[in-house]
């Protein structure tokens, strides 16, 4: 699966979380880091971020983007499956078995490389995110 994505724009799409006065500083980044795992996620699958957070049962591939993003958040930003759980609305055993699923379709080449792929764009995004918050200003 090819995807051409530009980190700036998937950085600025989640950028809605920023300066929400609801929202204290630190948890601002921590929402901010997850609207970036949707945004980038929902891109590479070509969902609407909405579908990641549905609350019902969906498509095989829907349910799939969803437990790679659990994954990503759990695996690459090291949140505890319990804030995962609360941010997906899911229990935190939905997350943990999102993790195991992620995992054990790693063995496959194509989905080994879509991973890595996400993981190094995350990497890349969250170092460019700051940045893009300073020219909001």
């Amino acid at each position: 699966m090819e995807t051409a994505l530009n980190i700036e724009s998937l950085a600025a799409n989640a950028s809605p979380w920023l300066g929400n006065p609801m929202v204290s500083g630190e948890a601002q980044n921590g929402v901010h880091a997850l609207a970036l795992v949707d945004e980038l996620v929902s891109r590479t699958y070509r969902l609407p971020r909405s579908a990641l957070h549905a609350g019902t049962r969906c498509r095989k591939s829907v349910a799939f983007a969803r437990q790679v993003a659990m994954y990503l958040c759990h695996v690459c930003l090291s949140y505890p499956l319990k804030d995962i759980a609360s941010y997906y609305e899911r229990d935190r055993t939905t997350v943990a078995y999102a993790c195991r699923v992620v995992e054990d379709r790693r063995e496959e080449e194509e989905t080994e490389l879509l991973i890595n792929s996400l993981e190094s764009a995350l990497e890349t995004m969250m170092l460019v995110t700051p940045l893009t918050r300073m020219r909001e200003k």
